[in-house]
């Protein structure tokens, strides 16, 4: 099986895929959620399906006694739209914790566990080691009335964040992305770069039982997760005030709905691609729809 057809089978990234496992994810809430849960019976996983990437998986949401967290892993520059697809997010999900409808027509107040939004971010762009965004700056002027926020954590290797000391998992996985990084900036291909860092994980007990089991799969994943984000750059540089500009020009040159089928193929918001190509939301809509044909 060549590593181009066996990057379709996994739809989950490595970060999905590691912490979907009720031990590592325990301790990774612990780690941000500052608590000290011991029974991993307790966490229930609840991630919904397609909600912040349709074609590859790497958002996780659970719930433990009275907390309730989303996490999102990026590999490029943060989505600084994520508090509006958080805020899509949670009110899908709330809507699923009340199983009978008609709780919320009574007079008693409906209970939910408290909710924490937390992006992890290890691109290679810089961003600060912690951060905050607020749904309330995407209003015009100052809004009290519905807010969101989302805490935003630099987990690269090298900077030893607190979740990254706070819990072993996240640091060990740290440490393979770290390391895939390394192979790729030494100018190897990332075929290459990637199987060296499995290699060195294995060879010094870095995510030892998971990669024993599943060092195929990690690969395939990690080579899904680079070439999208080598497309991405290729595309446009979301991390420019100019962006909007040169992919206008881009949109000229080689026609503006193919720059926003690179957006959508990405997982951009439409109302993103709306304000970089300047088309409708319905034939945005339409692009959408096609694509997933």
């Amino acid at each position: 099986m060549s590593g181009e057809d066996g990057n379709k089978q996994y739809r989950n990234s490595v970060f999905c895929s590691y912490f979907n496992d009720p031990k590592r994810l325990l301790s990774l809430c612990n780690a941000v959620l500052g608590t000290n849960y011991t029974d991993a019976s307790k966490l229930n996983i609840n991630t919904l399906e397609g909600m912040f990437f349709d074609d590859q998986k790497n958002d996780i949401s659970c719930t433990i006694e009275q907390h309730f967290l989303v996490l999102i892993e990026h590999q490029t520059s943060i989505n600084e739209n994520m508090p509006f697809r958080c805020l899509s997010y949670v009110a899908e999900l709330l809507n699923k914790l009340v199983e009978d409808k008609q709780k919320i027509y009574r007079k008693s107040l409906i209970h939910f566990p408290s909710p924490k939004f937390i992006v992890l971010y290890d691109g290679d762009a810089k961003e600060p080691l912690e951060r905050e965004m607020r749904l309330s700056d995407a209003f015009w002027g100052n809004c009290h009335s519905l807010e969101l926020i989302v805490n935003t954590y630099n987990i690269n290797h090298s900077f030893q964040q607190p979740p990254l000391v706070k819990c072993k998992y996240l640091n060990e996985y740290s440490i393979l992305v770290g390391k895939v990084k390394e192979g790729i900036k030494a100018g190897l291909i990332r075929r290459n770069a990637i199987a060296n860092a499995v290699k060195f994980c294995l060879a010094n007990g870095v995510m030892q039982g998971y990669l024993e089991f599943h060092s195929e799969e990690v690969f395939n994943m990690l080579a899904l997760q680079w070439d999208k984000d080598s497309a991405m750059k290729a595309s446009y540089d979301d991390g420019r005030e100019d962006g909007i500009e040169e992919g206008l020009q881009l949109g000229q040159n080689q026609g503006v709905e193919s720059v926003a089928v690179n957006m959508i193929l990405d997982n951009e918001p439409i109302e993103k691609i709306c304000k970089f190509t300047k088309l409708s939301f319905e034939r945005i809509k339409e692009l959408a729809a096609l694509c997933k044909k």
